[in-house]
């Protein structure tokens, strides 16, 4: 097989499908256009690894507030808010020249259930403990039951904040999944893995992810129809300005200040215009200043499979609040998973509508065997194969493998174009292209095909609807190779009242509160659906504000 790299000699570029024909087969080097586009996208930092030990207490303070919130992003909002409005003063450091971080440039979409007003009108009702039961089923071993809980029974009052007081607008309606007609307009969207038939018997299907139309940069609540972040962050940026806190700009915390005698977090050591600026901080730190994945030493070191990725942030993913909450002894979790997609995910889906003709494929490694249903929520995929080092070592060459039929329902969306990377006349030419050792593809799809007959797999359980066989000549294959969008689980370890934890003993750090990707909440080594890290930064963000505020001052 023939493949091309591209300058970074890490990904294959497009080339046509017509570029090699051999003995009837043809044969290209190309990947999915999204692929394509991330492969080279930058990671930028180059901040250490290692932990950022604290300083001792300062002759004098440059600055005293009650509560210090380090990143003014979703987290660091909700957190800045609840803390404002429960009376206490609040400073806002922020690494970046705005606010927003990568909740502001989110696709808009927020994970809540436990029947919300958006999800009743659509038509489906729920209560709290089917969305507790979900969470804990899809986020993957090592899922925190205590924070899904939390999560779940906090999820009505977090629709009810974000729609009642800040007046974010959920339209009505619902959009459901590929082939039913898309409802771009809808407040309600299944995004996740709540149809799929690994989860009967845990709990019922409903959809989770709540979405909204972006605002205007201005904040004058002027909706754009784009769906974005905005339109959910806008509200809040506003709502905390309007409480006229302390938001310094372009100002990084760099380490926190912990009082010699008590071992309690008093204080953050800043860099403001160049120089070291210290905040005392009466009753507590809130580290929310993202996750790592712009901080190339930290990607290399815990989820070094996802080095060279597209990267779903801004660039103060850096993990400088991971790293500040270690020094101090904080325990972590989850370092060595992230969020990622398969290059064929921005393929089986049409604009706003999941899943897509490639529902109908089959989704092999380069030995030509399935590993996972092909209609699961598009980050589950690549969870499946860096959980397993087998399909780890051949995550880079694994194929969507599909028919005529399938590929003319392809062309009815977009243009095929580039991304199929081989065609031929029957199975077994088709593995032989793909370099895959003898007689497996062809097992593999005949046995697959046996079953999909009476639209059955009895293997891995996809979906009737979207089980039928793979017959129809010529067959082909599309590469699914590159990790599509990365961003990380893994933080600071916290318990459901916000507070880090300390590695030694497990009891929080006096002073010491973290949210968002900053920590480690909901999510185990999985991921349940888009929109369900935008929903912890805001509950566990809010908690923190809340429980920081309560505080009794230090000094």
């Amino acid at each position: 097989m023939t493949v091309r790299y591209d300058e970074c000699g890490k990904r294959p570029v497009s080339l046509s499908r017509r570029s090699f024909f051999r003995g009837g087969v043809a044969v290209g080097g190309a990947i999915l256009a999204a692929g394509a586009v991330s492969a080279c996208a930058p990671q930028q930092s180059t901040e250490g690894a290692e932990p950022l030990s604290p300083v001792g207490l300062p002759d004098a303070w440059d600055a005293e507030t009650d509560v210090v919130v380090v990143g003014f992003g979703g987290a660091g909002a909700a957190a800045a808010w609840e803390a404002l409005n429960a009376g206490s003063s609040v400073t806002i450091l922020e690494k970046q020249s705005k606010a927003g971080g990568s909740t502001n440039i989110c696709g808009g979409l927020i994970y809540m259930g436990g029947g919300t007003p958006t999800q009743v009108a659509a038509g489906f009702d729920e209560t709290p403990d089917n969305y507790y039961q979900y969470l804990v089923t899809a986020t993957g071993p090592g899922v925190s039951e205590d924070h899904c809980r939390v999560m779940a029974d906090e999820s009505l009052d977090l629709y009810h904040w974000l729609v009642d007081t800040l007046g974010v607008v959920f339209q009505p309606g619902y959009n459901p999944p590929w082939p039913e007609e898309e409802n771009y307009s809808a407040g309600l969207a299944c995004t996740g893995d709540e149809l799929n038939l690994d989860y009967v018997g845990y709990c019922e299907a409903v959809p989770h992810s709540h979405w909204v139309d972006g605002l205007t940069d201005d904040l004058e609540g002027t909706l754009t129809g784009a769906k974005n972040g905005s339109g959910f962050f806008a509200p809040l940026q506003k709502a905390v300005e309007d409480f006229d806190p302390e938001i310094l700009y372009k100002t990084p915390a760099k380490r926190l200040i912990v009082h010699p005698e008590t071992g309690r977090v008093v204080g953050v050591q800043a860099e403001k215009d160049g120089s070291p600026y210290t905040v005392k901080a009466n009753k507590g730190v809130i580290l929310c200043s993202g996750g790592f994945a712009y901080n190339d030493a930290m990607v290399q070191q815990y989820v070094p499979y996802a080095v060279g990725s597209f990267i779903i942030g801004t660039e103060g993913d850096t993990g400088d609040g991971i790293r500040m909450g270690q020094g101090v002894g904080a325990d972590t979790r989850h370092m060595n998973f992230a969020y990622g997609q398969l290059s064929h995910g921005a393929w089986i889906a049409r604009d706003s509508v999941v899943g897509g003709p490639l529902l109908f494929s089959a989704l092999v490694n380069k030995r030509g065997v399935r590993f996972i249903a092909e209609d699961h929520y598009a980050g589950s995929y690549y969870a499946q194969m860096v959980r397993n080092p087998y399909y780890y070592r051949d995550y880079e060459t694994c194929y969507m493998v599909f028919d005529q039929q399938t590929y003319d329902q392809m062309a009815e969306i977009k243009e095929v174009g580039d991304v199929v990377v081989a065609q031929a006349d029957t199975v077994d030419a088709l593995a032989a292209a793909l370099e895959m050792p003898v007689g497996v593809l062809e097992n593999t799809i005949a046995y697959y095909n046996e079953y999909a007959q009476q639209g059955e797999d009895p293997l891995w359980m996809k979906r009737p609807e979207y089980t039928r066989p793979i017959s129809q000549p010529p067959f082909y294959a599309v590469a699914a190779t590159t990790l599509n969008g990365l961003f990380t689980y893994g933080g600071l370890k916290i318990n459901t009242d916000s507070q880090v934890l300390a590695a030694f003993d497990d009891a929080p750090i006096p002073g010491l509160y973290s949210a968002g990707r900053n920590a480690s909440d909901i999510l185990g080594t999985g991921y349940c659906g888009s929109g369900a890290s935008v929903a912890s930064c805001y509950t566990f963000g809010r908690i923190a504000g809340r429980n920081a505020s309560a505080e009794e001052p230090w000094a």
